[in-house]
């Protein structure tokens, strides 16, 4: 498909950004901005250029809405320098502080944009529009007013901004240049927890998940390339690592586009599936023929990589053994699934509602299957004549169900298992055993057993084994091709692909991540050159050649800091956490199932417009989700995703192995766990984030989030333990959601789990600070033991074991966890709710009691640091 670059460029730029401080004159005002990047003459096309996506985005967009009147009565604009915008989620009201509309304003718009612009071709429309679309907006957030953030595209619908309408409009003009009308595209990729689950290591999981991210975005790439990035609805792109790379590197934005700080090039940050605006073409070739691009491209990218890891490994196995990978290709051929969907959006209004209810509900009616969307509809019914505008404005629900439509037929497409061809098998030919790592594939290698053992073990020696930039196998190990590529794509291929030296791909063992607190308190750098490669075993050793057949003696120089700092801050740690975060009932979000109510973020004048037409039933009704809505959805979750999760993590001494939007892993010391968990869970929740001088929105306050703690001993398998953490965040779903569930994995004695309500976190912070402080543990201990049999006492009788525990625990217990405190505690634990508040927490009390005397001993074992 040959874009219209020219139009699409034009159609970005249709409404100024300044568009809410003044309806009035902002068409000549976007042609003046225009004509900075297009030059005069090309300006004057503007309203040509969006006269059908614009309308197009503007319906699917806004609600129902009367003319602004003759004398602008029914339209809203700024008040006393303020302008109140909506959250789009959580509905709450802000108060936006808006400049006057001068010279001064409009002559800093247009200094920026020719920044952005200067120096590109006059005739390279792609690139003009690549980096205004990046650049602009926070250009003008930064350099002019913070407000252009958040400017609303329409003042009386102030839920979505001028930059997600903007971006709409240009995703309508790109589908509809291919004729036949538009297309929903969706996209996944898989498998995801199987994947990266598989790891032994801190490299392997951060690998795995790298891997998938930059998978994702190659399929994206067919789509950037014929349409530009404002056709991806899900995820939003703007600030994401891997898109500014591809920016810079090879659409000749070197200068406008700044490189991404080494932290954010070497976070995972877009999920492993796509939803894309995209054009149908006649009898749907356009909308297929890019599916199977994508496809593709995601088939190469997969190739690319594993041909990159197979050069670096040549060499080297192949004098250990000739033939090592005569099942390589077969492997890296069948492990990956990649499924698409297309659906068309054209088509008579009628049978596009007919079609959805019959498909989505069973019914023949759309009033009837979508009664919220029929109530909207309603609004638009009841304008009188003279008051309508020029366009139809009965579109609401439509969009979201037709995007609700795409993915399920993603989904039947995914349920449906492709089965790998099996490659011939000659009479008596011997398989070698399965990957250590995956256990589905066979390993790479000689295929008698013997031979093999000597082959990996040779590979995996101490002193002369495989070593690439200081990855390697480890003892016992034996991989498949897909397990080899996930251990050395770090240094074979990520390093070049992302920017990254050798130093930044040092990645901290587990028992380093159980000591990053410490080792922070006692000034030591694991990352200084310490002559030989960092152990994290050496801060337990108790002399410097304690393992020396499995592992490097401990620098001299090395030795004597370590022994400095136990002297001064005892042992280190040997437990730490994984914490997997996940957001609550997304695809109800998307769905328009959480939505906020009409009235609650349409303008209060518009409100009682429709009060005095007698139309409740459409304010009451679940606010319509449009490609601009789901636009903010995705930046909220992109801005979690790069703007919180690795600053909050790294400030909390943890490390990031994935941040996907809603979807988080990291790996976090015992002391800081907590802590970071409810910092994360506020940031997700909060309805703008202040950072850096921006203010990024974020979920709201309606959202939720739910949380998997796992506190794993540094030699436990690690495999295992993502596993617990995945069960854990399960639990804390199946229990209400919006909670966190803590798993203990002792390495002597029961593992526990325990859910526990986000407002009760503080709670078990409170406890452990209390134990750290010399509480005594050992009511939380007797109580533990108890907790069945007191189960079935009365809620009273438990109240006073408790106090009674309490009190006779040696001193100073009393004083610092005082018994009436740690009552009202569990008060507050058992009477919580789930996050509607409709129903309680726990289906009893005893139920409730178990969980929270299981906080009471987990709070004991990470005051510990979980010695015994």
């Amino acid at each position: 498909m040959a874009a219209n670059w020219e139009k699409i460029l034009l159609t970005y730029l249709h409404d100024p950004p300044d568009k809410a401080r003044s309806i009035r004159g902002h068409v000549a005002r976007a042609r003046r901005y225009a004509a900075i990047v297009v030059g005069e003459e090309e300006s004057r096309r503007l309203e040509e250029a969006a006269e059908t996506a614009d309308p197009l985005a503007s319906a699917v967009e806004r609600f129902p809405m009367p003319t602004a009147g003759k004398e602008g009565e029914r339209a809203v604009a700024p008040k006393n320098g303020q302008l109140r915008i909506f959250h789009p989620l959580s509905a709450a009201p802000k108060d936006l502080d808006v400049p006057p509309l001068n010279d001064a304003l409009t002559l800093g718009e247009q200094q920026q944009l020719q920044a952005i612009v200067g120096g590109l071709p006059e005739s390279g429309h792609l690139m003009r529009l690549l980096a205004i679309w990046r650049r602009w907006p926070e250009a003008l957030a930064a350099n002019v007013h913070p407000c252009f953030a958040l400017l609303p595209a329409d003042t009386r619908t102030p839920d979505h901004t001028i930059w997600h309408h903007a971006d709409t409009a240009a995703a309508f003009r790109a589908a509809l240049d291919a004729g036949g009308g538009e297309a929903l595209l969706a996209f996944a990729l898989g498998p995801v927890q199987r994947f990266i689950e598989a790891a032994r290591t801190v490299r392997d999981l951060w690998s795995g998940s790298m891997i998938l991210s930059w998978l994702a975005f190659q399929a994206m790439k067919p789509i950037l390339e014929d349409l530009g990035p404002t056709a991806l609805i899900y995820p939003s792109l703007r600030g994401v690592p891997l898109v500014d790379l591809w920016l810079r590197n090879t659409q000749g934005l070197h200068g406008q586009v700044p490189l991404p700080p080494t932290e954010l090039r070497m976070t995972p940050s877009l999920p492993h599936r796509f939803l894309a605006l995209v054009p149908w073409g006649k009898d749907g070739t356009a909308a297929q023929e890019l599916a199977e691009r994508c496809r593709q491209a995601a088939n190469n990218a997969v190739k690319k990589l594993a041909d990159a890891v197979r050069a670096v490994l040549q060499q080297p196995l192949d004098t250990a053994c000739q033939g090592w990978d005569k099942r390589w290709d077969a492997q890296i051929n069948n492990y990956f699934n990649v499924a698409t969907a297309v659906l068309p959006l054209g088509g008579s209004a009628q049978d596009i509602d007919q079609t959805l209810a019959r498909l989505l509900a069973g019914t023949a009616s759309f009033e009837e299957a979508f009664p919220n969307a029929a109530a909207v509809r309603q609004l638009a019914r009841a304008i009188p004549k003279g008051e309508q505008p020029g366009y139809n404005q009965e579109h609401a629900w439509r969009w979201q169900h037709q995007v609700e439509l795409a993915q399920r037929s993603l989904a039947a497409h995914r349920a449906v298992r492709h089965i790998p061809s099996n490659p011939p098998v000659q009479n008596g030919e011997r398989f070698p055993q399965k990957c250590t790592l995956l256990g589905t594939f066979e390993q790479m290698g000689p295929d008698e057993l013997g031979a093999s053992r000597q082959f990996w073990n040779a590979l995996s020696a101490s002193a002369h084994g495989l070593s690439i930039e200081g990855v390697r196998l480890r003892p016992g190990e034996g991989l498949c091709a897909i397990g080899l590529v996930k251990r050395f794509a770090a240094p074979a291929f990520l390093k070049k692909e992302l920017g990254l030296s050798t130093d930044d791909l040092r990645f901290p063992d587990t028992w380093t991540v159980a000591a990053a607190d410490w080792l922070r308190q006692a000034g030591i750098d694991w990352q200084q050159d310490w002559r030989k490669p960092w152990n994290g075993n050496w801060l337990y050793w108790s002399r410097p050649d304690e393992n020396p057949e499995d592992a490097d003696p401990c620098p001299a120089e090395l030795w004597k800091i370590i022994a400095s700092a136990r002297e001064k801050h005892g042992q280190p740690p040997v437990y730490y956490a994984i914490l997997k975060l996940d957001g609550d009932e997304l695809g109800g979000w998307l769905r328009g199932e959480k939505s906020p109510l009409v009235r609650e973020v349409m303008h209060p004048r518009l409100v009682d417009y429709y009060e005095r037409l007698g139309q409740r039933a459409g304010l009451d009704a679940k606010r319509p989700v449009g490609p601009a809505l789901h636009a903010a959805i995705s930046t909220a979750l992109a801005n979690f995703a790069l703007h919180v999760v690795p600053h909050v993590v790294a400030r909390h001494c943890g490390t990031v192995i994935y941040s996907g939007g809603d979807d988080t892993l990291a790996l976090l010391p015992l002391r800081t766990a907590l802590d970071c968990a409810c910092e994360l869970q506020a940031a997700y929740t909060s309805d703008w984030y202040e950072n850096d001088g921006r203010t990024h929105l974020l979920m709201g306050s309606r959202a939720t989030l739910s949380g998997g703690l796992v506190l794993v001993h540094a030699k436990d398998d690690l495999r295992l333990a993502l596993q617990d953490a995945r069960r854990a965040e399960e639990q804390a779903k199946d229990a209400g959601r919006d909670a966190l569930a803590i798993t203990v994995r002792r390495r002597s004695g029961e593992h526990t789990t325990a859910v526990c309500p986000w407002g009760c976190v503080p709670m078990v912070t409170k406890w452990k600070q209390a134990f750290l402080a010399g509480a005594s543990d050992r009511w939380a201990y007797h109580l533990y033991t108890g907790r069945h049999t007191l189960a079935a006492l009365p809620t009273e009788a438990i109240r006073t074991e408790i106090r009674r525990q309490l009190a006779r625990a040696e001193k100073p217990t009393p004083q610092l966890l005082p018994p009436d405190e740690l009552v009202a505690d569990f008060e507050t634990f058992t009477t919580a709710t789930v996050a509607s508040g409709s129903r309680p927490r726990f289906t009893s009390v005893g139920e409730a009691l178990r969980h929270f005397l299981t906080l009471c001993h987990t709070a004991s074992f990470m005051a510990r640091g979980g010695r015994e």
